[in-house]
């Protein structure tokens, strides 16, 4: 009798020790007493903790932790980004820029682009569809941009952009957004370096948008301000930043 009533103090002495070392190593904090430490290790060996309290919804195997996922898609909330190259725009009918393709000599290095003329305002335009997890607010663009040989490092370029919201049964052909417009300053003479603008100021979508609108964007370039360079300028790419919302809902 004695030697079972010492091997149960021994056992309740070691339990601290024990649940010390399960909860210090990646699932837990250090205890701060042994009725926590108790506490703890019962915790561990039941292995059930629930989501909403349901006997279902008990996360004990990555099947059921993939399917929770599935079934929620949560996403973290915070800005995202999107970019849209220029292959995916399209030069508009009336005053459209003109897409090329130029090679740099030394490494071979391809670079699609729209050229926009620096005396007359032209334009492209794209379609995309923002991602469901937008908070409908306003967005800000940063432009991915070169110039054509002959350029002087020094002078500045200005890029427009606008961007309108088209819901099921909307008109097609609706008034976009006010646009906004972002200079940047060559820094390379013959357009020799990559150039990444400053964010423009915030842009508001036209047209009220809702969730799973087609956003459609118009990009020019805007001679008429403070553009003083006359060669043509390459446009590569947008980047869109937007602000996320927390969760998605299944469709």
């Amino acid at each position: 009798m004695k030697k079972i009533l010492l091997s149960i103090i021994l056992l309740l002495f070691s339990l601290p020790a024990l649940a010390w070392q399960i909860s210090s190593g990646p699932i837990g904090v250090q205890p701060s007493n042994a009725t926590e430490t108790v506490k703890g290790v019962v915790e561990l060996a039941t292995d059930a903790e629930t989501v909403t309290g349901t006997a279902t919804d008990k996360v004990t195997t990555p099947a059921n932790i993939t399917a929770k996922l599935a079934a929620t898609s949560t996403v973290v909330a915070g800005y995202k980004t999107i970019y849209i190259p220029a292959a995916s725009m399209t030069s508009t009918a009336t005053n459209g820029a003109t897409f090329g393709t130029y090679e740099y000599a030394t490494n071979d290095i391809n670079a699609d682009f729209y050229a926009f003329d620096g005396a007359t305002e032209q334009y492209v335009e794209s379609e995309y569809p923002m991602p469901e997890d937008w908070n409908l607010g306003t967005v800000k663009v940063k432009v991915y941009w070169s110039s054509a040989t002959g350029s002087t490092a020094g002078d500045t370029c200005e890029w427009e952009i606008q961007g309108g919201a088209q819901s099921n049964d909307d008109a097609i052909d609706a008034a976009l957004g006010t646009a906004q417009v972002i200079s940047d300053v060559l820094l390379a003479d013959n357009g020799a370096d990559r150039q990444l603008s400053n964010a423009t100021p915030a842009i508001t979508i036209g047209g009220t948008p809702v969730l799973g609108d087609m956003i459609h964007w118009k990009i020019s370039r805007n001679v008429g301000g403070t553009d003083d360079m006359t060669e043509n300028a390459w446009l590569s790419g947008i980047n869109i930043q937007y602000l996320a919302n927390v969760s998605v809902a299944a469709w």
